[in-house]
């Protein structure tokens, strides 16, 4: 399968427990996909874990801080020099917090340290890499969220509050460019996510992380070309 040859992806996020199924599956589709860590051990695990199809040239792993300005920059440098283009972004980011208290307890250096990595990392990312998808014919920016930004959960105010923020920055990016030829999209998770490392406690009815994948690798695939400026939301599957 090799719907994506030829094509230069840029995958934010993707050395975490769901990037890791979009990376896969872009490679699989035969795309060139560029993923950032801050953490070279993260790389080499991932490339681990991909096994063989992360040994080809196609897997392009790159050390840096993506919600970091000058270090997204030089990712961005990096791309251009390497390969002249970038026709795909699909931004992985953030994480869950487990902190389980009310938004009146939150200290100031977890408000400041969710705020960087689940929604600054977000308008970096745009900032740096949107203008280059205007200039590639077919180009698509794909966000990743999650129910948190629609559904307030008690006690994890540090998820839900930047998730409304992203949402709305997706939002803002679809309306401020829907001239340009870039096709953006926000995909919402309304489901646990089966992954890797919490295989032991999944349930059948979990969306995995590889279905998150093929779904992210079809929006950004000519076949997906009809879908722009979208909300899309995947939920749990059926019970057997």
């Amino acid at each position: 399968m090799n719907k994506l040859a030829g094509k230069i992806v840029l995958i934010p996020g993707g050395a975490g427990n769901v990037g890791e199924g979009i990376v896969r599956s872009f490679l699989k589709a035969g795309a060139i996909v560029v993923v950032p860590s801050r953490k070279v051990e993260k790389l080499e695990e991932l490339r681990t874990y991909l096994g063989d199809i992360a040994t080809s040239d196609r897997f392009i792993p790159i050390v840096g801080e993506i919600s970091q300005i000058d270090d997204a920059e030089r990712i961005r440098d990096q791309i251009l020099k390497q390969f002249g283009k970038l026709d795909a972004v699909v931004a992985s980011l953030g994480g869950w917090w487990f902190g389980n208290k009310p938004v009146t307890e939150v200290s100031m250096t977890e408000w400041q340290q969710y705020l960087d990595s689940n929604l600054t990392s977000h308008f970096i990312t745009a900032r740096t890499f949107l203008p280059l998808l205007k200039e590639q014919k077919g180009a698509s920016y794909t966000l990743i969220g999650g129910a948190a930004a629609e559904i307030p959960i008690p006690n994890v105010s540090l998820v839900s509050i930047p998730a409304a923020g992203q949402l709305m920055l997706a939002q803002l990016l679809m309306a401020e460019n829907k001239n340009s030829g870039v096709r953006i999209n926000e995909v919402i998770i309304h489901s646990w996510v089966a992954t890797r490392t919490n295989e032991a406690q999944s349930q059948p009815t979990w969306i995995t992380a590889d279905d998150i994948g093929e779904f992210t690798t079809w929006l950004a695939s000519d076949a997906g070309s009809m879908v722009n400026g979208s909300l899309l939301r995947l939920y749990e599957k059926p019970a057997v």
